[in-house]
């Protein structure tokens, strides 16, 4: 029987509203003794069925819901969660991807505590498909103990489902439980695994098949799926280069430059100038790329993936709050500003709103007159409303006029709940420097 757990009075209203966590102190009694991962019932301070989930006694979210419905009695069986993620796969498909894409975002895609990322990959000539998991709470944890019969049951429901025909002699399947939050909730942080191989495919490096920007065929990016950082590609740009993509290159036909200079801070494996690239070079325009990262292995990709479609490549391996001063004697028709997450806590949200500033302080330096600045954040405690004013700071540092002339956010594969704001963290816009 499953085991209950109730709400204090008046403790229900976010639940009752959607949303999927609940806190230990709303908790009418203490959960102490109770495994990390248990199979939890909530109940209101009445007894009546709130929804279904996981628990720890150990985290401040002490229950995370899988089901709201009364007849799900086992929300964390496999076949429970091989037809949430099956669903979320459909809805992938539908949005229009082709390549890769993530296939779960967590609470967004009624998972919490699953990360998972499916990579369409070519190596040899030879088509595979790779699934890289993150298992980020002791429900998940404890749910997909069994990892390898869980993904071998999934390709098998996704064939039926026609989402892949891709069979399990083809899928690779690596656990990326090498994340610090797992420690909040109990949990270690554990070295990557490849649970399940493809022979004669290397993980460590290779090229992942993505949606191109800008025309309807696929785009190879080099990438390192084993050890890469997050789940070794960062997916969650991919709407957001789209949109600037496309400006971009409708400001091109419209002024016929020969060449085009980029500026691709906290570059990764090039994801952003390697788009931009195939797309002017489709115009007949050079294309030339300065990459910046403090990691020499990701430049490696990054100046792999940009020149196999066409750009010239600059590296510059460095710090970005640095060492950009070095690069304020070059100019820039586009520069794109997109680090990582500067704010991981509350505490870190004014020194990290100060990174911002600087960050895209530089980036204005160093854009020509008529560029463009694409500005980022994946800090999710950062209020849009403050990533706004730290543009407006860096902007006022170097011009007077400055136009956002593009807003972006999360993509499809990315999607978020009206009754989760948690789930909203990614923000982007692009200026045009008068």
């Amino acid at each position: 029987m499953m085991t209950v757990w109730r709400l204090r009075p008046g403790a229900d209203k976010r639940i009752r509203s959607g949303h999927p966590w609940v806190f230990s102190n709303e908790l009418a009694a203490s959960p102490k003794g109770l495994i990390p991962g248990t199979p939890i019932e909530l109940q209101d301070a009445k007894g009546q069925f709130l929804a279904r989930g996981y628990g720890n006694p150990h985290s401040l979210i002490a229950f995370r819901a899988l089901s709201f419905d009364v007849q799900e009695k086992e929300p964390t069986s496999f076949s429970f969660l091989h037809e949430r993620i099956l669903s979320s796969w459909q809805v992938r498909k539908a949005a229009g991807f082709k390549g890769s894409f993530r296939l779960c975002f967590g609470e967004s895609d009624y998972i919490p505590g699953l990360v998972l990322d499916y990579y369409l990959v070519e190596q040899n000539g030879k088509k595979a498909q790779v699934f890289v998991a993150q298992l980020v709470t002791a429900g998940m944890n404890e749910a997909l103990k069994e990892s390898v019969e869980f993904f071998k049951s999934l390709v098998d429901k996704a064939i039926s489902a026609k989402l892949t025909d891709l069979d399990w002699s083809n899928t690779a399947v690596v656990i990326r439980n090498d994340v610090g939050v797992r420690k909040l909730e109990g949990l270690q942080a554990e070295e990557p695994k490849i649970i399940k191989a493809i022979e004669g495919v290397n993980l460590a490096h290779i090229d992942i098949l993505l949606n191109s920007a800008s025309d309807d065929g696929l785009i190879k990016m080099a990438c390192d799926l084993h050890e890469g950082q997050k789940t070794g590609f960062f997916l969650d740009q991919t709407h957001n280069i789209f949109l600037a993509v496309n400006l971009f290159k409708n400001w091109a036909k419209q002024n016929k430059p020969k060449s085009v200079r980029v500026l691709d801070l906290c570059c990764y494996v090039g994801h952003w100038s390697t788009q931009i690239t195939r797309a002017l070079k489709s115009l007949g325009i050079e294309v030339e790329v300065s990459i910046v990262d403090v990691s020499k292995t990701a430049l490696a990709f990054a100046k792999e993936n940009a020149e196999r479609e066409g750009a010239t490549v600059k590296v510059y391996e460095m710090d970005v709050l640095e060492g950009t001063a070095n690069l304020a004697s070059q100019h820039y028709d586009i520069v794109i500003a997109d680090p990582p997450a500067f704010i991981k806590a509350k505490k870190d949200i004014p020194i990290g709103k100060h990174a911002y500033i600087k960050m895209n302080t530089q980036a204005f330096r160093v854009v020509k007159k008529h560029g463009f600045v694409a500005s980022c954040s994946c800090s999710g405690l950062l209020e849009e409303e403050e990533f706004r004013d730290a543009i407006r700071k860096a902007s006022l540092r170097n011009y007077s006029e400055v136009r956002s002339v593009l807003r972006g956010g999360h993509a499809a594969d990315h999607p978020t709940l009206m009754q989760f704001p948690e789930g909203f963290y990614l923000k982007m816009y692009v200026h045009f420097v008068q």
